[in-house]
């Protein structure tokens, strides 16, 4: 049995993969791809080197891992600073926020800040937070859930609205000082 992996948008599922695969004639398992499930298909690869070898591909599969992980840290860092260019391109100029300990830094802008601080509703205000929350989304899918927690204390719900409470609390304590 050959194995490939195929990967695809958030917008096919297995159900529609299968089908295009059967329609073709191919035959074939489809399956979403987890950590276990692809420790299964590494191990019954090197699996299928000699006995000998095996300790060596192991190896060599743990440094093509590391290698991978470093380019996909690269490209969030990328992607962090492309998004902080685009926030002073389209933004003019940029603050730096740091919480209490400076474990977590956000670059942001600061007409954002006034505009929210000074909302003439609660639905403006709302609607701006959100904006924001979408701007600054490359720097705070960086934060990990421990720094989130101590940036926002008790009001951590361990959930994706803690990035919005997060930047509510950075708007509030830059505009007021």
């Amino acid at each position: 049995m050959n194995l490939h992996v195929i990967q695809t948008d958030g917008s096919v599922d297995d159900t529609a993969l299968s089908a295009a695969l059967e329609a073709a004639g191919i035959d074939a398992q489809v399956k979403p791809l987890h950590l276990q499930r692809a420790a299964k298909v590494a191990a019954a690869i090197i699996g299928e080197y000699p006995a000998g070898q095996q300790g060596n591909a192991r190896d060599k599969l743990i440094a093509l891992i590391d290698d991978e992980l470093d380019v996909a840290d690269d490209e969030r860092l990328q992607r962090i600073t492309d998004s902080i260019e685009r926030l002073k391109r389209d933004h003019g100029e940029l603050v730096t926020w740091r919480c209490e300990g400076g474990y977590v830094a956000l670059e942001v802008p600061t007409a954002l800040i006034t505009s929210i601080a000074t909302a003439a509703n609660d639905a403006r205000r709302d609607i701006e937070l959100r904006t924001l929350t979408g701007l600054l989304l490359p720097q705070l899918e960086r934060i990990p859930p421990q720094l989130m927690q101590h940036s926002l204390g008790s009001e951590y719900g361990g959930n994706r609205g803690d990035n919005e409470r997060l930047v509510a609390l950075v708007c509030r304590e830059l505009a007021h000082g």
